[in-house]
């Protein structure tokens, strides 16, 4: 389940409720604000549609968001629902949800996340700082030029890293895609091919990895509508960094003798994912995804 799913899931159960209390579904806002957390400790998703509808229909926001939980609750692809704060609404989706929005990733390949006005918005913000700054192109090089231009917020670059280390953000990302690469390379010297049980994505690595890999549509529209190419660069980076944390913490292939479970089949899937998307980010700024470093 995408994010954009999920945002019309909970406005979807919050209409439910308001007529269900008497109350008009009409004050309720286009959209419902789901976003990922910011407190991954407390849920993976937010929304903040109690706290911006409460005062129309004249109830306590908390309590018109502990109605959406419980309703929330009683769905498939909702795990857990509860209220923090003031008024939000924290949500968990079921590993079956999370393994559906791998699917629908490796389902996209190339158009997932890049098509459309807000990718081609994106890719003009960043050909217009690359034409603005022809000698660090000649200085650093193409990617490593672009990608820095991109990343900087202030739309001046004071220093570009060149090195081919962790902390250096481009190669970290181009490393993530090059090791995903590996994997499948490596998968298909085995006859390993990705799984469709994707229910059994139940670690909280893969949750967090699956979470950013479908967010990165959410990511471009923002990045477009705010002219913050950095916000894609930042994306890919977190992307980069929950693969390998998935990478090093879940086994994805087996070891010697070890049997082929479907376990490691999911896995695969969602290493595919990851790759995917940060192929497709690494594509809309401009930059190469090698497939070997």
């Amino acid at each position: 389940m995408t994010p954009a799913l999920l945002d019309g899931l909970v406005r979807a159960a919050a209409c439910e409720v308001l007529a269900a209390h008497g109350l008009d579904p009409a004050a309720l806002p286009a959209e419902a604000g789901v976003a990922r957390s910011r407190r991954p400790a407390h849920g993976e998703y937010a929304s903040t549609l109690a706290l911006r509808t409460a005062g129309r229909v004249g109830v306590a926001p908390r309590e018109l968001a502990g109605w959406l939980a419980s309703a929330l609750a009683e769905r498939p692809e909702v795990a857990d629902a509860d209220v923090a704060g003031p008024g939000f609404l924290n949500l968990r989706l079921t590993a079956a949800a999370r393994g559906a929005l791998v699917a629908e990733v490796l389902s996209a390949g190339d158009d997932h996340g890049t098509v459309g006005e807000d990718a081609a918005a994106v890719e003009t913000l960043v050909e217009r700082r690359v034409r603005a700054a022809p000698e660090l192109v000649q200085a650093v090089g193409a990617d490593a030029a672009r990608y820095a231009l991109a990343r900087s917020p202030e739309k001046a670059v004071r220093e570009v890293p060149t090195r081919r280390t962790l902390d250096n953000h481009l190669f970290r990302v181009q490393y993530a895609h090059a090791r995903a690469v590996a994997l499948a390379r490596n998968a298909a010297d085995l006859g390993v091919q990705p799984g469709v049980h994707l229910e059994l994505l139940i670690h909280p690595c893969e949750g967090e990895l699956i979470g950013i890999i479908g967010a990165f549509p959410a990511v471009v529209r923002t990045a477009a509508a705010s002219g913050e190419p950095h916000r894609v660069t930042r994306h890919l980076e977190a992307l980069a960094d929950a693969f390998l944390d998935v990478h090093d913490t879940c086994r994805v292939l087996p070891r010697g003798d070890e049997e082929v479970t479907e376990l490691h089949r999911a896995r695969l899937a969602t290493v595919a994912a990851a790759r995917q998307v940060l192929a497709n980010g690494l594509g809309l700024l401009g930059v190469a995804a090698p497939e070997r470093i």
